[in-house]
């Protein structure tokens, strides 16, 4: 997939808050504010000094007039996206061109789609990311994470604990309870990670209702991806680790 924004390099500097940033651009020393759009810790990413990429923002009147998009890792110079919105993208496309064999032979894509019964789960209508319907009309019910953290070549999720992550695998496995297919799918958005892991000691609650969920019947996938500044290929799927930590 290529990327509809360019951008510039920059010396991180600060994080603020959990969703603004202060570089300096390269090109000019200018000191700038660029939103960041992965809420989580990111401590081992975001360390000053690193070198970050940034796009100007389209909307103008913004408090922040850039947008973060990536990272070059501090050991190595691995590029990391940290952009979540992408994943969502990044998954239509791999379900067009036929990329995920689990999800193919479905006749429609459905985006952001609400949840049509109110499940017992947390008492909510949620919106989940995809559903897909066979020509019978049989849906299968997709949700979809950004992993960017890897630690051992091991990709982990969250970062940071997400109530909101785990309302919608409460759904799911509510879904999968009723007969429903269902699955969820971590795109880790760096090609270095070989497996992926609930991160145990981020957020204990989330990782025990994915243990759940799949002990449920709730599918779970991972792939990772290739990334330069202007485009993202999918890599390949990874083996997904539920084991609690040793």
């Amino acid at each position: 997939m290529n990327f509809s924004f360019t951008t510039q390099p920059a010396t991180f500097l600060e994080r603020p808050n959990r969703y603004r940033i202060v570089a300096q651009l390269r090109e000019n020393d200018q000191i700038i504010n660029a939103h960041c759009p992965d809420p989580g810790r990111l401590r081992e990413l975001l360390i000053p000094g690193v070198t970050v990429h940034v796009s100007q923002a389209s909307h103008l009147a913004r408090k922040t007039a850039y947008d973060l998009r990536f990272v070059e890792h501090p050991e190595h110079g691995q590029l990391v996206s940290l952009d979540t919105r992408q994943p969502n993208q990044i998954f239509q496309e791999g379900l067009e061109t036929g990329f995920f064999a689990p999800f193919r032979g479905y006749q429609t894509i459905q985006r952001e789609v609400t949840l049509p019964y109110l499940p017992e789960a947390t008492g909510v209508h949620s919106r989940i990311d995809y559903r897909l319907t066979d020509a019978a009309g049989h849906p299968c019910w997709i949700e979809v994470k950004s992993a960017s953290l890897v630690e051992d070549r091991c990709a982990l999720f969250p970062d940071a604990p997400t109530e909101r992550g785990r309302r919608h695998v409460l759904e799911l496995t509510e879904l999968t309870q009723r007969g429903v297919r269902t699955a969820i799918v971590f795109i880790v958005q760096r090609p270095d990670a070989d497996r992926l892991r609930p991160k145990w000691d981020s957020d204990p609650a989330f990782a025990h209702a994915l243990v759940a969920a799949h002990a449920a019947g709730v599918e779970i996938y991972a792939y990772t991806c290739i990334l330069t500044l202007q485009a993202v290929t999918l890599k390949q799927a990874i083996p997904v680790d539920l084991k609690p930590n040793p």
